[in-house]
């Protein structure tokens, strides 16, 4: 199917799409030479322009708290050593996007990063895959920018991924793995808000009918596709968006790890039947990222 773009585009109900399996191990890069080096989305500057200081100590900390609650709820945990000059290697996220398919199988598309300082962190990717024998595909030169799970949201259990386009990612990636995949489908949303510049800013399902939003975030065409998407879709405010509430992730259908300091949408969790895990990820705000941006789902 092409890529819908508007709920009239797609037409399709989730019990009619192929079942995939959650993927419940996640990738983790040690943050050992975390710090915010240039400015390339506005949460890296601080009142005068430069580049926000990180307290290193204290991301390693925050980082070990996040690992251990993976671990605590039996998520299979590896780690990428860190590697000196690459400041956003924690980000693992971002480098690359497994692909869950209905024959049970996995496969790993390797980003295209929008800013070369981050370019050399997707060769590790390749390398951690290919020691996993699981299947890499890079794009074709056509493809300018990728940013792998930052813009591919994957839909918890089928066949369907939410795919955002704007500063980090083009629609000609998605126009690619499109075609590598007929049956997947895709719904494309063009994000509108220079704060949630990847789309894991501002979406994180929960389950199959349940996930967080920024509406911000979307435009009217884009919400409207959330809407068939999800029948149980919850705004956050925009002041907890801003606390990065929207960079949730949900491994197990139950546990929501997210930020901590977002009141409203742990009570709206907690009223749902989720068990909110609050994180302080505050070091790594400072670059843009939170748990969500902090993990790799494999």
């Amino acid at each position: 199917m092409p890529i819908a773009r508007q709920a009239g585009e797609w037409g399709q109900s989730l019990q009619a799409l192929a079942q995939v399996p959650l993927l419940n191990r996640v990738l983790l890069g040690n943050p050992k030479y975390f710090e915010v080096t240039e400015v390339i989305n506005v949460h890296m500057a601080d009142s005068k322009g430069n580049p926000k200081s990180i307290d290193s100590g204290l991301a390693l900390k925050q980082w070990g708290a996040l690992s251990h609650a993976y671990k605590k709820l039996n998520i299979q945990v590896e780690i990428l050593d860190p590697v000196e000059g690459l400041s956003d290697f924690c980000f693992t996220a971002n480098p690359s996007l497994v692909l869950p398919l209905p024959n049970g199988t996995r496969e790993v598309w390797l980003s295209k990063m929008a800013h070369s300082s981050r370019r050399s962190e997707v060769d590790f990717h390749a390398r951690f895959f290919e020691g996993q024998k699981i299947p890499t595909r890079r794009f074709p030169d056509c493809v300018t920018r990728f940013e792998g799970c930052g813009d591919g949201i994957l839909h918890p259990g089928r066949h369907l991924i939410h795919a955002g386009t704007g500063t980090r990612s083009s629609i000609e990636a998605w126009n690619i793995i499109a075609e590598a995949h007929p049956e997947l489908q895709i719904l494309h949303y063009e994000l509108q808000d220079s704060r949630f510049y990847h789309l894991d800013t501002a979406l994180a399902p929960l389950n199959e009918t349940t996930a967080l939003f920024v509406p911000c975030a979307f435009n009217d065409h884009g919400i409207t596709l959330l809407q068939s998407a999800f029948e149980d879709l919850i705004p956050i405010s925009l002041d907890e968006a801003l606390n990065f509430a929207g960079n949730a992730h949900c491994p197990d259908g139950k546990n929501v790890l997210l930020q901590s300091g977002n009141p409203q949408v742990e009570a709206v969790l907690s009223s749902k039947g989720f068990q909110a895990i609050p994180l302080d990820t505050s070091e790594f705000r400072k670059s843009g990222g939170s748990v969500f941006c902090l993990k790799l789902a494999w």
